[in-house]
């Protein structure tokens, strides 16, 4: 916890929870990262995969619990081919609503060529202006390796603060100086090692500075800037406003990702619900034809009614491509709350 934000701050900037907690809690603690690979680390199929599998399990066990003869259910009433009639007509709406979505997202990407060419300007000036400060040889193309060159300006510049051992006479001042230096060498050592730990991907570099709270950074040093500039050494204002600069474009930086995240989920998802979708309407069709002739396999699991397995079994499958849209949209929502700090407010 920052130490001097409530010296420096006024009350009611003071840092919120979400400023100081990462999405799902504590990393060290086992139930946590459980919670944080579900949310935002877990490969979305597999979560689909096991909340499938979960699914399968509990309708298992309420129909072997709460018995039922599925038999007759099947053979003497329309509600089980009625409700994959719905399943069959919902997932072919379904994947074309949601492939209609991407392709309206894709055609934004159709820009006139000076469109094209601006945006490409805007990032070399991000790059120009970006060395001008650190002065230290061009910045790589990679997001990794360009992450790791911003996040290494920082710490040069914060060790540069706590080195000037005479900026100023005053200890307080002094003490929530080196607080401030404290936190965010901290904070990025921890954005370090997730970066270390993980694949170099769009989605890695997003999660790994998800919960950095750089809005708060900004603002800190903006006043520590304001209220104790007087008292500061020249030196230690340019760093202060090198480092501002610095923190501005990890923050601009981070919100390009964020959109690059946004772009290459959404293409993840399209493609997995084409490979997904028709399988399953072939599938969902066949049990409907199946059920009309009455046709069901004889084999079964020990204690398990075979009507029961295999319609509940059908039943999961055909709900695969909602259980795979909603393990993306946990991740995609999950990003989009704590990626709200878009400008220097925070929520």
């Amino acid at each position: 916890m920052f130490s001097s934000g409530d010296r420096v701050a006024d009350s009611e900037e003071a840092e919120t929870e979400t400023d100081t907690v990462p999405p799902g809690g504590d990393p060290d603690d086992p139930a946590s990262r459980l919670v944080r690979w579900v949310l935002l680390t877990g490969d979305r199929r597999v979560l689909a995969l096991v909340t499938e599998v979960v699914i399968l399990s509990a309708l298992l066990a309420v129909g072997t619990v709460w018995e039922f003869e599925m038999e007759r259910l099947v053979t003497e009433t329309r509600a089980v081919q009625t409700l994959f009639n719905t399943l069959l007509g919902g997932i072919i709406l379904f994947v074309s609503v949601v492939l209609s979505i991407n392709t309206a997202a894709l055609a934004q990407e159709f820009a006139p060529l000076q469109v094209k060419l601006a945006r490409i300007e805007d990032s070399i000036e991000l790059q120009v202006e970006l060395e001008e400060l650190v002065e230290d040889g061009i910045s790589p193309a990679g997001l990794q390796p360009f992450l790791e060159y911003v996040i290494a300006a920082i710490h040069s510049e914060a060790d540069t603060l706590r080195a000037a051992d005479g900026s100023t006479d005053d200890e307080q001042v002094r003490a929530d100086l080196l607080a401030f230096v404290d936190e965010i060498n901290a904070r990025l050592s921890l954005i370090e090692d997730r970066i270390r730990r993980t694949d170099p991907r769009v989605s890695s570099l997003l999660l790994s500075t998800l919960d950095y709270p750089y809005a708060r950074h900004i603002n800190v040093t903006r006043r520590l800037k304001a209220a104790h500039g007087a008292e500061f050494t020249e030196s230690d204002r340019e760093s202060l406003e090198t480092l501002l600069q610095v923190l501005t474009i990890l923050a601009s930086g981070r919100e390009y990702f964020t959109t690059l995240y946004f772009k290459r989920e959404l293409r993840n998802l399209s493609s997995s619900l084409l490979v997904l979708s028709l399988p399953v309407i072939v599938f969902t069709s066949y049990v409907l034809l199946a059920m009309d002739a009455g046709l069901f396999p004889g084999a079964t699991l020990p204690g398990i009614e075979s009507r029961l397995l295999y319609v509940s079994l059908a039943f999961v499958i055909a709900l695969s491509p909602y259980v795979l849209l909603s393990s993306y949209m946990l991740r995609i929502l999950t990003v989009s709350k704590h990626s709200l700090e878009s400008t220097v407010f925070s929520l």
